[in-house]
């Protein structure tokens, strides 16, 4: 898992970085080369951030991560609980 700032960075560096939107469901996540990136306020154990909507994602890597290039979105049931 990574930090906001990490993902900044790896993104500002790494032209070939794959950025996945999981759709669980009832939520959606953001993953960089396969790791997800950590909420704000860690939790115990952790786990990923999760947005409402993939409005909401899309719209924090635009704006947050200053991210411009594709995405992949992805269908997943396995890890929804």
């Amino acid at each position: 898992m990574i930090n906001a700032p990490t993902a900044k960075a790896l993104l500002e560096i790494k032209q070939s970085a794959n950025v996945v939107i999981w759709d669980y469901q009832s939520y959606f996540e953001i993953t960089i080369d396969s790791k997800e990136i950590a909420p704000q306020r860690m939790t115990n154990p952790p786990t990923a951030r999760k947005f409402k909507t993939i409005t909401a994602a899309h719209s924090y890597l635009r704006n947050f991560l200053d991210y411009e290039r594709g995405i992949t979105i992805l269908i997943a049931s396995s890890r929804d609980n």
